[in-house]
């Protein structure tokens, strides 16, 4: 009986393996299109590595001796109004990154992103725009595919938002097209006008700098 139960026991614990081995296995390699999605509410209390302070330190975008984490105008070089992605595969945060800029940081009224490539040893940014990173793609380069998300207050209190797909093109990123308007798709037959609309929106509102 209990040379049953032993028996019974083993089989149980690699039928178990088994099942976890298949499942490993059912786990795909990421693929170009593949979407990771991002959400930003700075609400972090520290860094994720020493890279991040040092970068902040050396653009000078922030006071190092600001401890009051109030003060929007004269902002601490803390997580609670910065954020740190990467968008080039198997390149170093130091060389290369994204920043997020909380609303208000500055006395800027919304949020910005800025986007920096180090060369010859010094940072130079290639993109700014006055949106929110939402999401990341594979794309077919070594660089990501970006989703930004614009504000345009179009009326007092009346605000559209656009979700925009960018690619990296002649050492920065361009506008692709327009993928959503207040989260809802934008159907194949409008595409093309849409592009040029919301394209010649975000330009002459100045969310690209």
């Amino acid at each position: 009986m209990k040379f049953s139960l032993y028996f019974l026991f083993c089989f149980f614990l690699l039928s178990c393996k088994n099942e976890d081995n298949n499942i490993n296995n059912k786990i795909r390699k990421p693929k170009i299109g593949d979407q990771v999605e991002i959400e930003t509410l700075f609400d972090q209390t520290t860094f994720a590595s020493e890279t991040e302070p040092k970068l902040l330190k050396e653009l000078e975008i922030c006071n190092v001796n600001q401890r009051d984490l109030q003060n929007h105008f004269d902002p601490a070089c803390n997580p609670k109004f910065f954020r740190f992605f990467s968008f080039i595969e198997n390149k170093s945060l130091e060389n290369a990154f994204i920043l997020q800029i909380k609303a208000r940081v500055n006395d800027f009224p919304l949020r910005r992103l800025l986007i920096f490539e180090r060369e010859k040893g010094v940072l130079v940014k290639v993109n700014g725009f006055v949106a929110n990173l939402i999401g990341t793609r594979i794309s077919k380069t070594k660089h990501h595919d970006l989703i930004l998300r614009f504000n345009d207050n179009v009326t007092p209190g009346d605000i559209i938002f656009y979700n925009c797909l960018y690619q990296w093109e002649n050492n920065h990123y361009v506008f692709k097209k327009i993928e959503q308007i207040n989260d809802a798709n934008v159907k194949v037959e409008y595409q093309d006008s849409m592009n040029v609309v919301i394209s010649n929106i975000i330009k002459n509102n100045r969310m690209e700098f």
